[in-house]
């Protein structure tokens, strides 16, 4: 396995495959990225909403 990731033919024609498969799908691509982000944000969102009624109960049991 080794051998195959020394020789520089084998490197080039990976990157060559990996080039020209990121690029027939990169539409593909860059919508996942934009939907993975997006749900990101929502979850950052989500969790700060609920660390903040947690702060709320805790400050109401204090009182």
């Amino acid at each position: 396995m080794s051998l195959l990731a020394k020789n520089p033919v084998v490197v080039f024609g990976l990157g060559v495959a990996a080039g020209y498969l990121i690029h027939k799908y990169r539409k593909e691509i860059v919508g996942t990225a934009n939907d993975l982000a997006e749900k990101g944000k929502d979850f950052v969102l989500q969790q700060r909403e609920n660390l903040e009624d947690l702060v709320a109960e805790s400050r109401d049991s204090q009182a």
